[in-house]
């Protein structure tokens, strides 16, 4: 490794050190989600440019036989200013920075690097509705680069194409159709399932998360969602990511007061 490199990054966290030292946890294409340590007292310029959710071009001094790096320069591109003005982007902005830490950008370095910048890019000039559905698209995309984004084009049991509302089952793994459901649930009172890992969804949320899976985010974007809709989404998607996470993201606990 080159002891001065640089690289395109995203600001994901920053963590006091010392009396005037930083450690910085970065996300970039190249190398994924890595750390830095921020060098200087409050008169250093790189305090106020360094900062959550900026991204830009950096500038890296490695010392191998002090397995350490440093951050010697900053140069933002974009500073996403919109996100600080906001309680729900900022917690949406938190979300997605935790969930790339704990999960390492899920080995997937350059989708994750694309989808985090697109998604803070998204949020930074959306309403606040628009963000409450731009997390579950976040989600969902994110469940595929982690490799656990359930199929949701047909039933997991018949095979047959989702054109309805559906039932997801953690048990299968996959959505169920309503009939499949209607016959494995003979004996349970009004025929459905009912149990912590088992989410029915409308057409309109089945239609929402195959128009993300397969169509492009433009197209995604312009999906209407109904706020039922969004509603079941949002308890299916959570679940999701929780299960994936093993119920360590404290950004997910925090977003219960912000409902």
């Amino acid at each position: 490794m080159e002891r001065n490199s640089k690289t395109q990054a995203l600001v994901l966290h920053v963590k006091q050190i010392g009396e005037n030292n930083r450690l910085v946890t970065f996300l970039s294409c190249e190398k994924g989600v890595f750390s830095a340590v921020l060098y200087g007292g409050p008169k250093s310029k790189l305090r106020s440019l360094v900062s959550p959710y900026h991204f830009g071009n950096l500038w890296l001094y490695t010392d191998k036989a002090k397995n350490s790096t440093k951050i010697t320069d900053f140069e933002v591109l974009k500073y996403h200013p919109e996100i600080r003005e906001n309680l729900y982007k900022n917690w949406c902005a938190s979300f997605c920075a935790e969930l790339v830490m704990k999960t390492e950008a899920g080995g997937e370095n350059e989708k994750c690097f694309r989808l985090a910048n697109a998604f803070l890019d998204g949020i930074s000039v959306s309403s606040e509705d628009e963000c409450r559905i731009a997390v579950l698209r976040f989600i969902w995309r994110y469940l595929d680069i982690l490799g656990l984004q359930p199929e949701c084009k047909c039933c997991v049991h018949c095979e047959e194409g989702l054109d309805k509302s559906a039932f997801y089952s953690s048990v299968d793994d996959g959505f169920i159709c309503e009939d499949c459901a209607s016959i494995n649930s003979s004996g349970n009172e009004n025929g459905l399932i009912s149990n912590a890992g088992f989410f029915h969804l409308s057409e309109s949320a089945v239609a929402f998360l195959q128009t993300v899976t397969y169509l492009s985010a433009k197209e995604a974007r312009n999906v209407p969602l109904k706020y039922s809709d969004s509603s079941e989404l949002h308890d299916f998607l959570f679940f999701l990511i929780n299960t994936a996470t093993e119920h360590k993201l404290k950004t997910l606990l925090l977003e219960q007061t912000l409902l």
